[in-house]
């Protein structure tokens, strides 16, 4: 049987990056202290998921990361946004056709939306699937995708707002 340490090990990558994308759009919290404090939650909440194993362990680590994050940027006293730089940019974002700008426009927009769109589009982006997404956020797959397209329209007009200017 796994122990909660090796699970932690074999989600690393992606709570490593729930962690990431939060710590992006905080000014006080880093990506260590995220993961930190999602780790700590793993492991103090295992014992209840192995009770009731209702979804997929994956998807209960990403629930939690998410949660925790969420958690951790509302408790910010003052929430102010440091720009964003390369660090912030996962590769796998940019492509031959769009540039790091546009990148960083997307994620400079994606700060705009509230803490279900920018999880959602997170998701989205860490190339999870219209189910797996419904899992992790607990509604059902076609409100996923009635919500991602909302999301896309918003993040299209927001871009075209920061063109006129």
């Amino acid at each position: 049987m796994k122990g909660i340490l090796d699970i932690i090990e074999e989600n690393r990558k992606g709570i490593r990056s729930v962690c990431r994308f939060y710590a992006s759009m905080s000014s006080f919290l880093s990506e260590e202290d995220i993961f930190q404090e999602v780790a700590f939650n793993l492991i103090k909440s295992y014992r209840k998921y192995e009770k009731h194993p209702e979804c997929n362990l994956s998807t209960w680590v990403y629930r939690v990361a998410i949660n925790v994050s969420i958690s951790m940027m509302r408790k910010e006293s003052r929430m102010t946004f440091i720009p964003l730089d390369e660090t912030y940019i996962d590769s796998q974002v940019v492509d031959e056709e769009i540039g790091i700008e546009d990148v960083k426009e997307l994620y400079e927009n994606i700060k705009q939306l509230d803490a279900e769109e920018q999880t959602l589009v997170f998701l989205y982006l860490d190339s999870k699937s219209y189910k797996e997404i419904s899992e992790i956020l607990g509604i059902s797959v076609t409100n996923v995708g009635t919500k991602l397209q909302r999301v896309k329209m918003k993040l299209k007009k927001l871009s075209h707002e920061d063109t006129k200017k």
